[in-house]
Formats: C-alpha cells, structure tokens, sequence
C-alpha cells in the first residue's frame, strides 16, 4: 500500500504503528493525549508528528490508487460501476454515457475567534459553522471523487460549488466527462444546471412543487421518483463517511488545513476495502420495466377523490372501525409483494414507524371505509415532520391485490411506487397485523420514564385554604 522508502521505521514508532495511529484517530475520534498512551509515543507533540508522516504517505501512494478522476477512466465507471437500473432509466439503448451522482456533504468545525473564518464557515441553513465537500458517487456507491472542502457561507452553496468545480475543471473533470453524459442532482443544485446543460450534460433533478401548489402532479411525482430510486446511493456514502468519528464530531479548527487530506483518505479505504451498496442487480431489469410502464400513468383513484371533493361525484359515507379484525377481504401481502408495491425499501422501513404511531393504547388501528364502495379505504396518519399536519390517504383494493392508491402529502399522487403513509396502511392490514410479532417496539416504553411538562392539574390536590395561602414570601 504504502512503499518502504515512503514512510520509514523510526525510534518512535513503525510505519505500521504510524498508519495505525491515524486510522484509530479517524475511527474513533481519540485525542491526541489517548493516543500518545496507545501508541507509547511520549507526548502529543509526537503524536501529530506520526499523524502528519502518515497522512503525508497515504495521500502520495495510496489515495491516488482509489480516489479522484484520475485513478479510474470514464469507461471503467460505466462498465464496472453502472447500474443497470440507472442506464435504463436515464440513458438510450446502445447509449454509452455515464452517470454521476452529485451532492454536497458538511463536516462540523469549531467556531472561530477569527470573525473572518466564522462568517464564511457558518451555514445558515444548520445554523453552525462547518465545512462542504463535494461528492462525485457513482450510481452503485463507489466514490469517483470527493472535491474540497468549501466553505460554507450563501456564496458557497451547492449550485455555487459545482460551477466552480466546472468552470476550474477541477481534477480535470470536464476532460473526463463527454456530451451526453449525466449528472443526477440534489435541489439545491438547481441554479448549476443551466451551465451543466450548456457543457453538453444531461442532468435529472427532483421537482419543485410549484407556486400555490400543495402537492406535485402525478406526472411531476413520478419524475422524482425515478431519480430518487437512483440517488439514494450518495445519502448512503455520506453517511458511510460519518461513521469514521473524527468526522462525526466537530473538528478543531487547527485542524482545517488537513480535513480535505484526512476526507479523502477516509473516501480512498472506503473505496478500496468496503463493499459496494449496490451489489445484487438481478431485478434491476424487472423494477426498470414496471417504472417506466407507469411513468405516463395518470392516478385514477386520485381523479376519483378530486371529483368527490368537487361534488361531481355522489359523496361517500366513511364508516369508522378498527381494522385488527375487520377489512377481512384485504390481501394478505408477502414483503416481496410489498416491496413489488413501493419499488423500494424505505417505505417499507419507515411503515412499521408510522403504524406504531396510529396504533391506540389499546392496539387499535383505525380506518373509514366507503359503505357504497365497499374496495376502498381512507385513513389519516400524522405527517413525521409537522405535528400540526395530518394527511388523508385513500386505498382502492381486491382479494388478491392493491388496485390504487393516493395521499394527500406532497409526494401522494404518483404511482410509480407508493408514499410511506400508504406503505404504512397497507403493511399493517395485508402484512403486519397477521404476524403480531411485527409490532413489538421496545422504544414505546421509552416516554413512561420520562416526565412531562405539559401534564398538569388546573387544580391544587390541597382544597383546604389556609390563612397563609395568599402571603407573598419576600426576603426580609
């Protein structure tokens, strides 16, 4: 990994020792003091005298081997680091484009007593001071490159960094990428996507929901969809990083000039010695067929409740029960029809969250159904974001499937897969409820041991007055 003549054995220490220090003080986030005791250096000046040596080595011999746009060629990435989901979705047939995933990551720093530095490391949009490197992912999670870091004030925003990453041609990207190639993005990318398109890239990027509107458009949904099925990977990669203390705590600040250093090598091992996110494969052609079949679907149960709201239709009337032992004809669902259903597993994870959530004390989980439409259920779970917003949600079934589904949250008409509030209704009544085991969660008990301010009585538990109950106490 690292050549002999590179990083030499001294009095002090090994080179192995040296690399080891480093890689205990990245994973674990030990300070210089802990580990002059593991490592039997003799105080923390020699501890960053071995850091610094072994940072020096790996970012010269090894970091170049996994990391940057010069250690692998765009047709590597396309053949070996391609999902074929990714190139059914966003490329034509015969086509031989690339696709990279963009997206801004931070890594928390101290405040400064430089007024300078605080303004311009301070994010105003998590109110902290901290420091944005720029992460080029590839569409099954290897790291392409990790660019930066930048500063984190208004002029260094994630559209800003990515046009100054271009206009630089920084680690000769734009040498490296070719017309036709894609580039799949983040919101926050959306003022960088005129010079991308005008270089020759194609970019995806989840819709904005439009002015006035409360919700996006089947159509505009399941554009999104399409594009956050693929970009889940670099949230991944992100997350796989903060998982390496150092980076998961906040840095000191005399430590700015070598985090760029220390990111890059954290990406580089986790290039070079962790699995790929992305590794079975065998459906993508499957899942790729049934999403775009639905890309141009309009939501008919959707169009339905519209007309009901609009009174062109003959209203309904919702007869409220508990589901446990009711809406016997619902389909029971394996979690592969399940997963066949919301073309993904977030749902499915985030369902038992929300069933715990509109599961009474007693056990009870409530829905309305239809009594002149006897297929179709409404329910109303609580939004995880907004504990003032609730959202309706509508479930239009038979014996043996889901026939449609709509929500009233921002993302509910689409129909290539289901939001996790429909995902929730329909593992409790076709899964859950028939495997009780699915519905213990430990952390219900949590809040019992814990008090809560709001609980009060209006009233003294003593009713009796006494002479002294309108005395104000006063130091005399």
């Amino acid at each position: 990994m690292v050549p002999p003549n590179s990083l030499r054995n001294t009095q002090l220490r090994s080179s192995y020792q040296a690399i080891g220090c480093l890689l205990v003080k990245l994973r674990l986030g030990l300070s210089n003091s802990v580990l002059s005791l593991l490592f039997s250096l003799p105080d923390v000046k020699a501890v960053s005298r071995v850091l610094d040596s072994a940072r020096t080595s790996l970012m010269e011999h090894f970091v170049p081997r996994y990391l940057g746009f010069q250690h692998i060629s765009r047709q590597d990435v396309i053949d070996k680091h391609t999902r074929p989901l990714a190139a059914r979705l966003f490329t034509k047939p015969g086509d031989n484009n690339a696709i990279l995933i963009l997206d801004g990551t931070y890594v928390y720093v101290q405040k400064s007593a430089n007024n300078i530095v605080q303004r311009k490391t301070f994010s105003l949009h998590k109110g902290r001071p901290l420091i944005k490197p720029m992460m080029l992912v590839s569409t099954d999670g290897y790291i392409i490159s990790a660019i930066g870091p930048y500063l984190a004030n208004a002029r260094n925003n994630d559209a800003s960094i990515t046009k100054h990453i271009m206009l630089n041609n920084r680690e000769g990207i734009i040498d490296w990428l070719e017309p036709n190639d894609v580039l799949i993005v983040d919101r926050g990318f959306r003022d960088s996507l005129p010079l991308l398109n005008n270089l020759g890239y194609k970019t995806y990027m989840p819709t904005f929901l439009k002015q006035a509107d409360k919700q996006l458009s089947t159509t505009d949904a399941n554009q999104t969809r399409l594009v956050t099925k693929i970009r889940w990977v670099v949230e991944s990669t992100n997350g796989r990083i903060k998982t390496w203390r150092f980076f998961d705590r906040v840095v000191p600040n005399s430590l700015l000039p070598i985090v760029g250093d220390l990111f890059s090598i954290v990406c580089a091992l986790t290039n070079a010695y962790r699995p790929l996110f992305v590794r079975d494969v065998s459906n993508d052609d499957k899942i790729a067929d049934t999403m775009l079949s639905l890309l141009t679907e309009s939501n008919k149960l959707k169009d339905y409740v519209d007309k009901l709201k609009n009174k062109s239709e003959k209203t309904l009337k919702w007869l409220h029960i508990d589901a446990h032992n009711a809406v016997q004809d619902f389909p029971i669902l394996s979690l592969d029809k399940l997963n066949d259903i919301t073309l993904g597993c977030f749902q499915i994870k985030q369902a038992k969250r929300y069933t715990m959530e509109h599961l009474s004390k007693n056990g009870s989980f409530f829905v309305q159904l239809a009594k002149q439409k006897k297929n179709i259920l409404k329910a109303q779970l609580q939004s995880r974001h907004r504990s003032g917003v609730l959202y309706n949600l509508y479930i239009q079934y038979s014996n043996n499937k889901i026939n449609g589904w709509y929500c009233q949250c921002r993302s509910g008409s689409r129909v290539i897969g289901c939001c996790s509030h429909i995902a929730a209704v329909i593992w409790y009544l076709g899964f859950a409820r028939h495997k009780p085991q699915q519905l213990q969660q430990r952390s219900n008990s949590y809040l019992e041991t814990l008090d809560n301010a709001s609980d009060y009585s209006d009233t003294s538990s003593d009713d009796s007055e006494t002479e002294d109950s309108n005395i104000l106490y006063s130091l005399v």
